[in-house]
């Protein structure tokens, strides 16, 4: 994502609690491209998770398993990037890879155990234990 600068002078603007506290640029005084990556991931996680859950998505068989090995997967920016790459056509089709595509960009500010990546392992950890009982 992309952003361009403000055009106007520049102002303070208060944040909601999750994002002044998940976001990954939280030690930082200005928001930071990374926060703007964050918001789209978390909120697409929690959309998909609660669409999963009330039954109205239905993951493909690949997606379940991509889940689940990105649930066992120590996350680093190279291992997403490189689990990222998977030609499959039936994962692209899907709405997981959508919301795994920021995490590299985010894992570059945060660490792999940091709670700005809660939703994404929330909703794989959902996924993953699906796949697991099949």
């Amino acid at each position: 994502m992309a952003v361009n600068p403000p055009i106007g002078p520049q102002r303070q603007v208060r944040l909601c609690a999750p994002c002044s506290e998940d976001r990954p640029g939280r030690r930082r005084r200005e928001l930071i491209e990374e926060d703007f990556s964050w918001q789209m991931m978390s909120r697409q996680a929690h959309d998909l998770a609660d669409a999963y859950t009330t039954g109205r998505w239905l993951p493909y068989d690949d997606e379940h398993r991509w889940a689940l090995g990105l649930a066992r997967t120590y996350w680093t920016r190279v291992a997403l990037e490189t689990a990222l790459r998977d030609p499959n056509p039936y994962l692209r089709a899907g709405r997981l890879v959508r919301v795994v595509e920021p995490l590299p960009r985010i894992l570059s500010v945060v660490g792999p155990g940091d709670r700005a990546l809660r939703p994404v392992q929330a909703l794989l950890d959902t996924l993953a234990i699906r796949s697991a009982r099949s």
